[in-house]
């Protein structure tokens, strides 16, 4: 599967470019509607305004004057002829507006050359639009007695200034607009700056440092990502010493009872009579079965290292955990000479994985019953107090000194002077158990007698029925 790449920048930037687009863009097209509507205004204003004036002027006299041809008011040569005139002839838009003077019978008594022969519009007051010879007019028509002043200017005058007006509003938006794209896309740049140094930090990195990330200046909405990497890389490096101690342990631990069993088959091929050979053989398959065991430890020991499973945590019955696993160890505890009991002072509920919690069980069993005394006792307890649930489990062996209770959960340690064959991890197991499951363990030696008694405490789970 391949995947997208894409960048935060870029990203950033096209989308800042959009946003201002349609806001720009938007007050554009709104500021420009809004001009046209205004210049409309101004331009029908001036309109009315230039007839009235001529009808104040002129037309009242041409109503009452005898004549047989329209009177027609030149423009200057110069505008005329070219777009270009100055100010002392007049502006060269006084071409695109024209009047006329109609009298109310059809006769036209003035008009200015700019205007054509024909009304420019209907002789009706007020404001029209006319077409004529392919022009499109702006009319206003003011009707005083027998008389009718038309003040008119070409559409083209309209569009040309809606044009111009458009030009000069979006002319700045646009060039607004880009330079704020650059001042953006400068701005990103340099505050992304943090991230591409933290990319070219790790892209310099040896595959095996996992040394704690550290940058000159970091902004506050990367630390937590630095943090985040730093507890990762501390997780890894943790995992990493874990497991080189557990690889540097596990060899020194099964490389002496592999040298024991080549030493017992080495006897027994060199034994002389059957009896020797025998005797090899069978020290040979104790030592053998004492690797397989350790073999197991150090896999779930292995396995231990983590945190539970969430989806196989579910409400356990103590009860009948300790029930199930009294009733498999028993076999072994009996061969031993021992015996088991188990007291509970009601159906206590857990929350946890059941296949570590049997676990936890199983080797407090084995431990204590491998070292404790011959035909003798181990106790299996349950109880509530202060809102924990303790299970405990105890034997009548020798006591451990107060310096060697923490030590005992360490793995591969055995207790100085003991003379029990294990391997130094069950307990180390039933502590890494115990952390996953947020409860407590505890060693104490018993009270007036021989033996020790373990303790784990689990957070009380009430049960609605």
């Amino acid at each position: 599967m391949i995947m997208k790449q894409y960048s935060i920048r870029q990203r950033l930037v096209i989308g800042i470019l959009i946003s201002m687009l349609f806001i720009l863009g938007g007050m554009g097209l709104w500021s420009q509607l809004v001009a046209e509507h205004e210049s409309e205004e101004i331009f029908s204003a001036r309109l009315a305004t230039s007839a009235r004036v001529l009808e104040s002027l002129v037309a009242r006299q041409l109503e009452k004057a005898t004549i047989t041809s329209p009177i027609i008011i030149n423009l200057p040569k110069e505008l005329e002829e070219a777009d270009g005139a100055g100010e002392e002839s007049g502006h060269p838009y006084e071409s695109r507006i024209a009047f006329q003077v109609w009298r109310n019978d059809g006769t036209l008594l003035a008009k200015s050359a700019s205007a054509p022969n024909e009304p420019l519009g209907p002789l009706k007051p007020g404001f029209t639009k006319h077409q004529l010879d392919d022009e499109l007019w702006h009319v206003f028509t003011l009707t005083s007695g027998q008389v009718s002043v038309l003040a008119a200017e070409k559409n083209a005058v309209r569009q040309e200034m809606a044009s111009d007006l458009g030009v000069a509003i979006l002319t700045p938006l646009i060039a607004g607009a880009l330079l704020l794209l650059i001042v953006v896309n400068t701005i990103a740049f340099t505050n992304l700056r943090p991230l591409q140094a933290l990319a070219d930090l790790l892209s310099k990195r040896k595959p095996q440092s996992i040394e704690a990330i550290e940058l000159k200046q970091t902004p506050n909405e990367l630390k937590p990502v630095i943090h985040e990497l730093n507890h990762l890389l501390q997780r890894v490096r943790d995992n990493f010493t874990r497991e080189q101690r557990f690889i540097d342990a596990a060899a020194h631990e099964i490389r002496t009872p592999i040298a024991a069993l080549q030493i017992h088959i080495q006897n027994a091929v060199n034994a002389n009579n059957d009896q020797d050979r025998n005797k090899s053989l069978e020290e040979a398959l104790k030592g053998l079965r004492r690797t397989t065991r350790l073999a197991e430890q150090l896999l779930t020991f292995s396995r231990m290292s983590g945190s539970v499973d969430k989806e196989k945590v579910t409400l356990l019955s103590l009860d009948a955990i300790c029930e199930e696993v009294i009733h498999a160890q028993s076999p072994l505890i009996h061969q031993r000479g021992q015996t088991i009991t188990f007291h509970s002072g009601g159906d206590y509920v857990i929350q946890g994985e059941q296949s570590k919690i049997e676990r936890l069980l199983q080797n407090l069993i084995d431990n204590a019953s491998q070292y404790g005394t011959q035909n003798g006792v181990i106790d299996v307890a349950l109880s509530e107090s202060n809102q924990f649930i303790e299970l405990s489990v105890s034997n009548d062996g020798a006591t451990i000194p107060d310096a060697e209770k923490e030590k005992i959960f360490n793995a591969y340690y055995r207790v100085l002077g003991n003379q029990a064959t294990g391997s130094g991890l069950g307990l180390a197991i039933v502590k890494e158990i115990v952390n996953q499951h947020q409860a407590s363990i505890t060693v104490e030696n018993k009270s007036f007698e021989n033996g020790t008694k373990v303790t784990v405490r689990f957070k009380s789970i009430e049960v609605e029925i």
